[in-house]
């Protein structure tokens, strides 16, 4: 059950993802630039923060079967896929869209979490 404690602030945050993924206009600003929106930036930055969450939990919980160097590939592909039902989930939600520059935004994100993460408990 101590697992819970390390799983708890992923799954909230989880859940907070999925309900500003709900609504049609999010509360965050959008400037654009030439080439770039500020909407990679918060993907990008989102899911860093997810996947720092979960390669913590996976750390601090690890189950016995799992063997250490897959934590970090686990934690990757989990806030990966994740950010994959996110972009899908939009798409059922009016005025949203799911797009592969949202994703991939999401992916680079996730990698970048769990990569900081990595680089933390390496320095331990």
């Amino acid at each position: 059950m101590h697992y819970l404690k390390y799983w708890a602030l992923p799954l909230i945050y989880m859940g907070l993802i999925f309900v500003i993924s709900s609504l049609e206009q999010p509360p965050l600003p959008m400037p654009e630039f030439e080439w770039l929106t500020i909407d990679k930036l918060y993907h990008f930055v989102e899911y860093a923060v997810l996947g720092a969450l979960v390669a913590r939990a996976l750390v601090k919980a690890k189950p016995a079967i799992l063997p250490s160097r897959w934590i970090w590939c686990i934690a990757a592909v989990f806030s990966i896929l994740y950010g994959a039902s996110d972009e899908w989930h939009q798409t059922f939600v009016p005025g949203r869209f799911a797009t592969l520059a949202d994703w991939v935004a999401d992916v680079l994100g996730s990698i970048a979490g769990v990569f900081g993460v990595y680089l933390y408990y390496q320095k331990k």
